[in-house]
């Protein structure tokens, strides 16, 4: 149970971590709203995650419940007296304080009718000292387990404010603002994974030809098929069953958001504690209220349009990535590849188009691009290498299956690697050309001299070369 001191040490400690973090050498980032609505989000989490550490973690308890049966009687025997007494030394021995046990004796040459008078005034000094004692161990504690979480997670702002100022300071050649970093960014990122960041960063600052391909990647128009709208393949006044948010039959898990009937009881928790209140108030003006996402099943009449606005040229949309790691790209190749593949998704983020990324050997992984996931997982993703042989044929047909799916009802597909490969199957072949005609783009990068000439003829709508020794890009031309 939290002593009454609690909102002021927390208040305290709240306040000694907002002046730390003015006086850091990182606090121009304050000035960044984003960035500052963060941490304003994270001191928030901290305070409420402190007050519970304080209250689950009181190491006085066992004083308070034998104080409080004491302060439930108006006067005690001798026997009583001497057990209140022993109680007392307990706790003062466990400070490590001085329990002046002499002063607490009743003298011998007291008269028989002033003893009970006389102990009566021990019993009220005795209780009323140890829970001014009490009271000045709590607070002391509190203080001091405050003062080790605060500079606990000060360490870990620092360390965050750190790594944004490492990662932000190559927002302007990736075409990105500091706030995707914040949207984006869901964990605690390694040290490895910023290094590994700043590596693909600055490779393509450096290739200046590299960084004009990827941004070419996407917005290429397919050179056979035009884009096209795609329509439901259903009759009009048709009704089909959809999943929607409107028809509450199905627990689908926890969404953060604004929705008082369905949030957690955990957070409806916080109106009982005025200290925690205004957090409360906070997270609902923000959206950020953990509550349950309910979906159903609803009937909607089909009508005969297109269910999406046709891409037009020189705008990305959805994408499918295919990342070769395979043993013949092992060195410069793959950090080629991975840097370009860095600029696609988070460019990706930062339009908040649907991406999906197939890293393939002779088998292969893949990741959708979440801002649940964000860019922890895109960085663990792309540290990822098999290092084996290389097929290509189960990353496209991945791919295409994926087209299917309603957020990449328009993507384009993407290739990259050395190409070091045989012919595709003839299904293969044709499931691709399907795709074409739906309106799908098919762009190939590939890394090294090694050309195409031993592929299927017309696979793909575009193809470059890079040319990691002279760092020059060719664009293959169909004859």
């Amino acid at each position: 149970m939290p002593s009454l001191n609690t909102p002021l040490a927390l208040t305290a400690a709240t306040e000694q971590l907002w002046d730390s973090l003015a006086q850091s050498s990182l606090k121009h980032y304050l000035s960044d709203q984003k960035v500052m609505q963060h941490v304003e989000q994270k001191v928030q989490q901290w305070a409420y995650q402190a007050k519970s550490n304080l209250d689950q973690q009181h190491p006085y308890v066992q004083a308070e419940q034998d104080l409080a049966h004491w302060l439930s009687l108006d006067q005690v025997s001798l026997a009583d007296f001497q057990h209140l007494l022993q109680h007392y030394q307990k706790f003062t021995q466990q400070l490590g304080w001085s329990d002046l046990g002499d002063f607490w004796q009743q003298p011998q040459q007291l008269p028989r009718l002033q003893e009970a008078t006389f102990r009566d005034l021990q019993f009220q000094l005795l209780r009323d000292k140890w829970q001014r004692k009490l009271t000045e161990a709590v607070a002391a504690w509190e203080f001091e387990q405050l003062a080790l979480q605060r500079d606990v997670f000060l360490d870990d702002m620092k360390e965050f404010l750190a790594s944004l100022q490492r990662m932000a300071k190559h927002k302007d050649s990736l075409g990105l603002d500091t706030g995707i970093f914040i949207d984006y960014s869901k964990g605690k990122l390694s040290p490895q994974d910023i290094d590994q960041f700043q590596q693909w960063c600055e490779y393509l600052e450096q290739d200046r030809e590299l960084l004009r391909l990827a941004k070419c990647l996407g917005a290429a128009k397919p050179s056979k098929y035009p884009r096209r709208a795609a329509h439901l393949q259903l009759p009009p006044d048709a009704h089909v069953a959809v999943q929607t948010h409107q028809v509450h039959e199905a627990l689908m898990g926890i969404q953060l958001a604004r929705d008082l009937k369905n949030t957690l009881p955990q957070e409806l928790a916080l109106l009982a504690d005025p200290d925690l209140e205004i957090l409360f108030d906070l997270k609902y003006l923000e959206e950020n209220l953990m509550s349950f996402s309910l979906q159903g099943t609803s009937q909607a009449k089909v009508i005969d349009q297109p269910q999406q606005q046709k891409k037009q040229l020189g705008q990305k949309g959805p994408m499918v990535l295919c990342l070769d790691t395979s043993g013949s790209m092992h060195g410069q190749s793959e950090l080629i590849a991975k840097a370009l593949s860095l600029f696609l998704a988070m460019q990706a983020m930062q339009d908040r188009r649907p991406m999906y990324l197939i890293n393939f050997s002779t088998q292969v992984t893949t990741l959708q691009l979440t801002q649940a996931q964000g860019i922890n997982d895109l960085l663990q993703f792309l540290r990822q290498s098999f290092y084996g042989g290389t097929d290509i044929i189960p990353a496209l047909t991945h791919a295409i299956e994926m087209l299917d799916a309603a957020d990449f009802s328009h993507a384009d597909v993407v290739v990259v690697s050395d190409f070091i490969m045989g012919h595709l199957p003839e299904d293969l072949m044709q499931n691709i050309e399907t795709a074409k005609q739906q309106g799908h783009g098919f762009y190939a990068v590939a890394i090294g001299n090694f050309r195409f000439d031993h592929l299927n003829l017309g696979l793909f709508d575009h193809q470059w070369i890079y040319q990691a020794k002279t760092g020059q890009v060719i664009e293959l031309v169909h004859q």
